[in-house]
């Protein structure tokens, strides 16, 4: 048996990156990466679940063929 503890909230982020020229940063075209800065973290509340692992595995099968690899 797995325990699994999702925490779950909210947090505001910046993204920097530096580009060659104003046109560079406003069409989208790729950056050299900064920093990422996280700021006003909330945890609201965690979320306890017990799995099997039989469980759990079935449940990455599913996912996987939907065309997404998540848990």
């Amino acid at each position: 048996m797995i325990v699994i503890k999702r925490t779950i909230g909210s947090c505001f982020f910046t993204y920097e990156e530096t580009f060659n020229s104003e046109n560079e940063a406003v069409n989208g075209k790729d950056g050299k990466f900064i920093a990422v800065t996280l700021g006003k973290l909330r945890i609201e509340r965690a979320n306890i679940t017990k799995e099997n692992d039989e469980q759990r595995h079935q449940n990455f099968d599913k996912a996987k063929t939907n065309g997404r690899e998540e848990i």
